[in-house]
């Protein structure tokens, strides 16, 4: 299974993927924006600015290589990042159409809320994050998928909300020993 899990910059993808790794049986993180600095960062002059998903060559390399690692490492991968773009949405349609049962979930939340997020990380007010907000909420908030408002949800609701919507069944997750 792939979980792309979409949202503004600051709204907790990190965070929930984090917990989702912990919960879940054979799950790995993976590290797409990794992958757009190595891409970006190649270009002379960054050609194409400064989002990953304006590089097409990002798209490829993140498909491939979730692609690799789910079918020969047998791995459930997560992925905690930001789609802006509606044709980035080419890379879950390619692995569904691999036959990879693939889900893009995207967290959603207030403009205050993502603002006070960005701060608790300790980032600084006028950072590219804080200052992109609003970019991030309208991109993402135009993307097909599975919709969750986070503004007063914890991360362990978000994970059993998530599990229920995509169908994470028990024997997939890691059972608590107390239970």
């Amino acid at each position: 299974m792939v979980i792309w899990i979409s949202g503004p910059y600051g709204v907790g993808k990190s965070t929930l993927a984090e917990y989702m790794q912990g919960k879940m049986n054979n799950a790995i993180i993976f590290d797409a924006e990794a992958v757009g600095n190595a891409v970006r960062d190649n270009y002379p002059d960054h050609p194409h600015g400064f989002i990953f998903e304006d590089y097409e060559l990002w798209g490829d390399f993140c498909y491939k290589l979730i692609k690799d690692i789910h079918e020969n490492f047998h791995k459930n991968v997560i992925v905690p990042m930001t789609l802006l773009r509606q044709n980035s949405y080419r890379i879950i349609e390619n692995l569904r159409k691999d036959g990879i049962d693939t889900h893009l979930v995207v967290l959603e939340a207030d403009h205050q809320t993502v603002h006070d997020r960005i701060l608790d990380r300790g980032e600084k007010e006028g950072c590219w994050c804080m200052e992109n907000i609003d970019l991030s909420r309208e991109g993402t908030a135009a993307l097909p998928g599975i919709h969750v408002a986070t503004d007063d949800k914890s991360v362990v609701e978000l994970y059993e909300w998530i599990c229920n919507k995509i169908g994470i069944l028990d024997e997939q997750r890691i059972q608590d020993s107390n239970l």
